[in-house]
């Protein structure tokens, strides 16, 4: 099978319309005398790919007018610092959205402080009751990293009904949802995780006609393996020798797939603006919009 050259799918090449849409509609907020949506930011650890996540998050927000605050692991040392303002940024009616950064600092108890979070708030899509409503097909806050990838895929002008897809990786906050996304479209999806062989991985990924990697392992997924004219979306982002590199060998997956996202460039610069647009949906939502 003769394979046409493949082309890129960029994130930023689906942000400007989003964007648009939330500029218009903060705006109308200012037109219409109401505060503007309001996202604030808690973080415990230092970790530097959470700290360069939510600068990348303080720009936009700059920039579509949004009000943006941050509170720090200088003010947030322990838990109960972290509980406290997640109550008080709870009760803030200036806050329309939280963002929680993660991986929380050893000794914190993850389940605790996600349950603590107003799910109406949750732009991250991490409380219980965002997945849940996914399931449920009534989801309100999707995860931005999720639905990037979903919107990814979409762009690719592919008809999804019927296909196939194999997804690397089963966080709460790709891999899961994700599946739910495109079980919606009528795709059957395996979802393969750390227990699942070499030989089981090439097989699945060898049929599959969408492949999305998300299990932040570098270059786990062979170009070899990718079936002629798939869809490839790498999430994967871990740094080897100074460089940034995905999940999936991405000069030999070039050779075989139709579409694939680069990495750096591809889902995470649509990532933060889906975590925006999550905050206007949060923000109609508490106002009854």
């Amino acid at each position: 099978m003769t394979v046409s050259p493949v082309k890129l799918l960029e994130g930023k090449s689906l942000t400007g319309p989003i964007q648009d849409e939330i500029k218009s509609f903060v705006e109308s907020c200012r037109a219409a005398g109401r505060e503007v949506p309001g996202l604030r930011v808690l973080q415990a650890n230092q970790d530097p790919s959470s700290s360069w996540y939510i600068g990348q998050q303080e720009k936009l927000a700059a920039k579509l007018g949004l009000h943006f605050e941050k509170i720090g692991p200088e003010k947030i040392r322990h838990q109960e610092d972290l509980l406290r303002c997640l109550a008080e940024s709870g009760d803030a009616a200036r806050f329309h959205g939280l963002f929680l950064a993660m991986p929380f600092p050893a000794g914190f108890d993850a389940e605790r402080i996600l349950l603590a979070l107003d799910p109406k708030k949750d732009v991250e899509g991490v409380h219980p009751a965002s997945l849940g409503l996914m399931v449920l097909r009534k989801a309100r806050l999707v995860p931005p990293t999720a639905f990037a990838a979903y919107r990814l895929i979409q762009a690719s002008g592919i008809s999804l009904k019927g296909k196939r897809a194999a997804i690397v990786g089963q966080s709460a906050i790709v891999g899961r949802p994700l599946q739910l996304l495109l079980g919606d479209e009528r795709v059957t999806t395996t979802v393969c995780n750390s227990a699942t062989s070499a030989a089981d991985l090439e097989k699945i990924i060898s049929e599959s006609d969408i492949v999305v990697g998300c299990c932040g392992q570098p270059r786990l997924i062979r170009g070899s393996w990718i079936k002629p004219g798939a869809v490839v979306i790498d999430v994967g982002t871990t740094e080897v020798d100074g460089k940034l590199v995905g999940d999936i060998e991405f000069d030999a997956a070039s050779e075989r797939a139709s579409f694939i996202t680069p990495v750096p460039g591809g889902v995470g610069p649509l990532t933060v603006t889906m975590l925006m647009s999550n905050l206007v949906q949060a923000y109609r939502w508490q106002k009854g919009l």
